[in-house]
């Protein structure tokens, strides 16, 4: 493959991201959540067990409920990102102008990783309260996409103890690289409880 080839390889990704980011893709980004988590706790899977229905919960999946959302950097918009890269791509002339230099992003330990997650979840507890929606059926997916931080697997989870009281049925994390059930109550599905605690590791991150 030439340098040509591999430009045009490169914008035909970033084609794909920015068709995968579109509103009409949306269920099909909350089931590829979903599905990374279901790897990490190596459950097979067949694409026609999942479904959607009334919002929320966003995918069906057996006897789950998941309940899908985001956690980025502050300010990062992944479908204006990817617009910019396109863009980016498809005006560069070599690789030469596609390198960028990055910072190298800063090791937080799992509590800060933790706080990161309470501003959604505060907001989603209290408009689904007024909803008078049922937290106690639903069970949350937090999809983590950080560039400028990454968790330090040697620091402890603390206790979710303010996520327990919203009333959640169970609550996990899915990162590039990681997964893990932070916590499932006695009724949420088996597959959650039974992993309840432990950090899945992925050989080969993959993000948005």
């Amino acid at each position: 493959m030439d340098e040509s080839d591999y430009l045009r390889l490169l914008t035909r990704q970033a084609e794909q991201a920015n068709d995968f980011l579109s509103n009409a893709r949306k269920w099909e980004r909350e089931r590829w959540v979903c599905q990374r988590l279901l790897q990490a706790l190596n459950l097979p899977h067949r694409l026609e067990e999942f479904g959607g229905g009334t919002e929320p919960p966003d995918v069906l999946f057996r006897n789950a409920n998941f309940e899908v959302f985001f956690v980025l950097d502050a300010g990062r918009r992944l479908n204006e990102e990817w617009r910019a890269e396109l863009t980016r791509r498809r005006n560069a002339f070599s690789l030469s102008q596609l390198v960028r230099r990055e910072a190298r992003p800063k090791r937080i330990p799992a509590s800060e990783l933790l706080n990161r997650l309470a501003p959604t979840l505060q907001k989603k507890a209290h408009n689904y309260g007024e909803r008078r929606l049922e937290l106690g059926e639903l069970d949350l997916i937090a999809f983590v996409n950080l560039k400028r931080v990454v968790l330090d697997f040697n620091s402890p989870f603390p206790p979710p103890s303010d996520f327990l009281r919203q009333g959640w049925r169970s609550l996990s994390l899915v990162g590039p690289t990681f997964a893990r059930v932070l916590f499932a109550h006695p009724d949420a599905p088996d597959f959650l409880r039974h992993n309840l605690g432990r950090s899945v590791l992925f050989d080969v991150g993959v993000g948005l």
